[in-house]
């Protein structure tokens, strides 16, 4: 009886961690700026690069200014084009460990019931959005999302 309820569990579990996405910091330009000739309708916006300096004495926080220890200026209309690479900040790491929990109880020979329980982010880690890489938006620099908190479900199956 003992043996029926305490033995028998299977755990599995997936640990999901990365550096960050790569991040594109740009500006739009305005028209004395715009090079490109596209109008924000059908074929596209237009998104140019702008130039940085390193800030030493900028606040980093993650959540409001993200970009903190860097300075961002729209360059020039004589030279539009800024110093920025592309791709040369990252986004906030993420980090997640899913668990699973399952056992089977047999009822009868042929009948058997599986019971199963998953755990999404089981220690309920914060994982912060994509911060705003548009120094032309007001919210540059601050994140406002999250990904999903802990999330458990639990099924039940008969197998026969």
């Amino acid at each position: 009886m003992v043996d029926g309820i305490l033995g028998g569990w299977e755990v599995d579990t997936i640990n999901t961690a990365n550096s960050g996405t790569p991040l594109d910091v740009a500006y739009t330009p305005s028209a004395t700026n715009d090079v490109t000739g596209r109008i924000p309708d059908y074929r596209g916006e237009a998104i140019m690069r702008p130039n940085v300096v390193p800030n030493p004495g900028g606040v980093h926080d993650q959540i409001n200014h993200y970009y903190g220890l860097y300075t961002f200026t729209t360059p020039p209309a004589s030279d539009p084009f800024g110093n920025v690479g592309r791709n040369s900040f990252r986004g906030p790491d993420f980090w997640q460990w899913d668990l699973g929990v399952d056992k089977f109880f047999r009822i009868r020979e042929n009948l058997r019931l599986q019971f199963r329980s998953e755990y999404f982010n089981a220690l309920n880690h914060t994982n912060l959005g994509i911060p705003d890489s548009n120094i032309s938006d007001a919210a540059f620099g601050t994140i406002r999302s999250t990904f999903p908190a802990r999330q458990i479900q639990f099924a039940l199956k008969v197998l026969f």
